[in-house]
């Protein structure tokens, strides 16, 4: 798989949707002969169909002509200007450590297992980002961190060349998200802090705020706001409520509801605990118990 670098616009808090990196195509045009350079200066031949590109670009003919002399260090040259120096195996496929260049300026210097970049290793795109971190079978998967050259930085979990999994976005512009992420957006449980200060803490889906979360100013007042699809829904002022007291946990709770009892939360409706973190959308309460509802967590805890 060749990989791209994945461009947005900085400034975009949405995000929007990066292509997926496509699969290359590999597609058998031409011939031509590949020079194996042994740092004994023996020389052999093998084949390579020209015009391949990526990751797999050094993928062999199914019959090729393979010298099964086996060289610890080696150096490899294609047709169409690919360029491989490093550990081989088998004569002419690379494995172990080693650098391997692309004619558009490419260049991944790592591991390599069978031919495929396999372990660790730093990729440099020819626009300015950078990827360094784990890669399995030719894709970058696992833990990475990716620099954008607009200063942007992503570390954390990759699968198959796409951000996936748990992780850290720092904007150049200064706002940071932390949390879930699917198909290359923020999508899930994570806090976004702006600039100024401000913190959010709740759902994303597809890039987008979507559900419910809790919104901090930076002089600490709260806000329970529901979101569809980045455009906001609801706000609710999140204060102590006298009349309706609420303890769940240890925790003071917020509730409101014409029917609270002596000065006890009771009936049913929102309850959001008054330090932040979690939330009950529609609780059943008595006499300042709860009896029933979901208490849905705003904190991250360990990565999934």
């Amino acid at each position: 798989m060749r990989f791209k670098p994945l461009h947005r616009d900085a400034s975009d808090e949405t995000e929007t949707r990066p292509a997926r990196n496509p699969a290359v195509r590999r597609t058998r045009t031409a011939m031509s002969i590949l020079w194996l350079v042994l740092p004994s200066a023996f020389l052999a031949t093998g084949h390579v169909a020209a015009g391949e590109a990526g990751a797999n670009a050094m993928d062999r003919d199914p019959d090729p002509v393979v010298d099964e002399t086996v060289a610890t260090e080696g150096e490899l040259f294609w047709g169409d200007g690919h360029h491989y120096r490093g550990g081989l195996k088998g004569g002419n496929q690379m494995h172990g450590r080693g650098t391997h260049t692309a004619p558009d300026g490419e260049v991944y210097t790592g591991d390599f297992v069978d031919g495929e970049r396999h372990g660790q290793g730093v990729l440099k795109f020819p626009n300015g980002d950078v990827y360094s971190g784990d890669f399995r079978v030719g894709a970058m998967t696992g833990r990475g961190r990716l620099t954008w050259a607009n200063g942007d930085v992503y570390e954390g979990d990759f699968t198959d060349g796409v951000r996936e999994g748990r992780g850290v976005l720092e904007r150049e512009t200064g706002g940071t998200y932390t949390g879930d992420f699917l198909a290359d957006l923020r999508h899930g449980l994570g806090h976004y802090r702006w600039r100024d200060g401000t913190l959010y803490k709740g759902r994303f889906r597809y890039g987008r705020q979507d559900g419910s979360g809790i919104k901090q100013s930076p002089g600490g007042e709260l806000d329970f706001e529901t979101w569809n699809d980045g455009q906001l829904a609801r706000a609710v002022n999140v204060e102590p409520v006298e009349h309706c007291a609420l303890t769940i946990a240890g925790k003071p709770w917020m509730f409101t509801d014409d029917t609270c009892i002596n000065g006890l939360a009771h009936g049913q409706g929102l309850a959001v605990a008054l330090d932040g973190t979690a939330y009950i959308l529609d609780g059943r309460f008595i006499l300042g118990r709860i009896v029933r509802g979901e208490i849905r967590d705003l904190e991250l805890g360990d990565a999934p």
